[in-house]
């Protein structure tokens, strides 16, 4: 019997992981080739090297030019591009080489071919950032088996090695660039999420940003000039930012040692301050909690546990203001950097043995085969359509935000022209009735409709929601009951072609 051929990925904004499910059906985290356990998120372009990890962060303080980082806040943007020797890296393709460096450290160190992977998302992450995700993992050179939420990926890390009790736990997950929270109802191998919300910019890198803001304030205090303008200075700034704030998890005050055009300034930071700065950001977190409430009609007495995950949750701020809160201290018994990676793993061995259960070990099976997960829509769905009498547009939604999922929803519409013989349709995701608030999936026109019909002939549209996430939609035309499965055009996304020729590229470089 092989050994399991399918990993687990948490794709961070700041540190990526990689897990497998051992022969024992226990969850653990593969090292990387520098022998560390998470992998930084940064891509290095040396000549014709691409290098990914902590030489690529140490190189973003003297060449910043030729490193880019935090690149997860970006995906699924089509706008947004890395510049390089005439060349334009995508988001997609960024991440792309933070997973080939993972997928070739983990077969390195155990010695096998690891096809198949389960990548983490954040809860928030719209139809887009999703499709880019599962694009990075195919050019990387994975099967990608499916998408997880992050939250819901850490609380199957923690579900993993707790008593068997029932628990309405909460889960706080604050990265380095992302913040989600999700209500999750526990009951044995049950995971059942109640409700889920999240944030696009927030996380760790705003803490850095506020130190580092502070940090300059002094220093043009002193000096009158900006030391951030240097994009080389600016870059140890920010590593130095991020090490103060590590230290102020620890200590009460710290010092910056910030340098400039031959002048220094020695500038204290106490975690009072500290704390201050980052507040509006906390605040911002916690407003999100109450909405998370609201959407799984609970109260604060109905959590029974507030799990912390992300390596953000790590500054005490933040655990002090959780406290005050809900009025108890929130569990930090998981490892926050490394929960949203065992989880994975352990649905990545759900999955194997769901579709080669030949190939994956009885210990295995019994300790997965059992996991039940519902997920829900992290925002609603709807389709363009008109208020009656009128041409005003609506976001006509089909399927609410926080909707178990997978789910589908069908729709019927008529045709509004004489011989009209295609209708077209517009996806949104979005909570605003006004289309032009919302972001567009993608179109979709059903062709072939048969000709000379007089208006109001009606076609059922049915938008369906897979448990990853992305988005399908079918057609049938009710008067002639043909089924038709369109092509939607995504507003963001590749092709199987397109993919496949950027895997082939990447082949060609050297990822290290």
């Amino acid at each position: 019997m092989a050994d399991l051929s399918a990993v687990g990925i948490d794709l961070g904004t700041t540190y990526s992981a990689v897990a497998v499910v051992d022969e024992h059906g226990s969850p653990t985290i593969l090292p990387n080739a520098e022998s560390e356990r998470l992998t930084p998120s940064a891509v290095f372009f040396d000549d014709e090297s691409i290098v990914v990890g902590q030489i690529a962060k140490d190189a973003a303080a003297t060449t910043p030019d030729h490193v880019v980082m935090f690149v997860k806040r970006q995906m699924g943007n089509p706008n947004w591009y890395f510049p390089h020797h005439q060349q334009r890296y995508s988001p997609t393709d960024i991440s792309a080489m933070v997973l080939r460096k993972l997928k070739q450290d983990a077969e390195s160190y155990l010695g096998r071919l690891l096809p198949y992977a389960v990548i983490t998302v954040p809860a928030y992450f719209e139809e887009a950032n999703r499709r880019a995700t599962i694009a990075a993992g195919e050019i990387a050179g994975f099967r990608v088996l499916d998408l997880i939420n992050e939250p819901t990926a850490a609380a199957i890390a923690f579900g993993a090695h707790r008593s068997e009790q029932n628990e309405t736990v909460l889960i706080y997950d604050l990265g380095g660039g992302t913040f989600d929270v999700t209500i999750m109802r526990i009951e044995g191998q049950d995971f059942r999420v109640l409700a889920s919300d999240g944030a696009h910019q927030l996380g760790g890198k705003d803490f850095d940003d506020a130190i580092m803001r502070f940090a300059v304030e002094h220093f043009k205090g002193e000096h009158n000039f900006d030391p951030a303008e240097d994009a080389t200075e600016a870059g140890d700034l920010r590593s130095t930012a991020e090490k103060a704030k590590r230290e102020l998890s620890k200590r009460l005050k710290t010092q910056l040692m910030v340098r400039s055009q031959g002048r220094t300034s020695r500038i204290e930071i106490s975690r009072e301050q500290f704390d201050s700065l980052i507040k509006p950001k906390i605040d911002t977190t916690l407003t999100l909690v109450r909405s998370t409430l609201r959407d799984a009609k609970l109260s604060i007495e109905h959590i029974d546990r507030v799990l912390l995950i992300g390596g953000s949750t790590r500054v005490i701020g933040v655990r002090m203001a959780l406290a005050q809160f809900f009025g108890k201290e929130p569990d930090s018994s998981v490892n926050p950097d490394e929960a949203v990676a065992l989880g994975a793993a352990i649905m990545a061995a759900k999955k194997a043995s769901e579709i080669m259960p030949e190939e994956v070990a009885p210990p295995i099976v019994e300790k997965v085969g059992g996991l039940q997960i519902t997920d829900v829509t992290s925002h609603s769905l709807g389709i363009e359509a008109f208020v009656p009498g009128t041409s005003q547009r609506i976001n006509s939604i089909i399927i609410p935000r926080n909707s178990p999922i997978p789910t589908e929803v069908s729709r019927e519409f008529v045709t509004t022209l004489p011989g009209q013989t295609a209708i077209k349709v517009t996806i949104f995701q979005g909570e605003f009735p006004d289309p032009a608030l919302c972001n567009p999936v993608g179109d979709f026109t059903l062709g072939g409709l048969p000709p000379n019909r007089q208006p109001g002939r009606k076609i059922r549209v049915t938008v369906s929601c897979a448990a990853s996430g992305v988005v399908n939609v079918t057609a049938l035309d009710l008067e002639t009951g043909t089924q038709t499965i369109t092509a939607v055009s995504y507003k963001v996304g590749q092709s199987a072609e397109q993919i496949s020729a950027r895997g082939r590229w990447l082949n060609t470089k050297s990822v290290v």
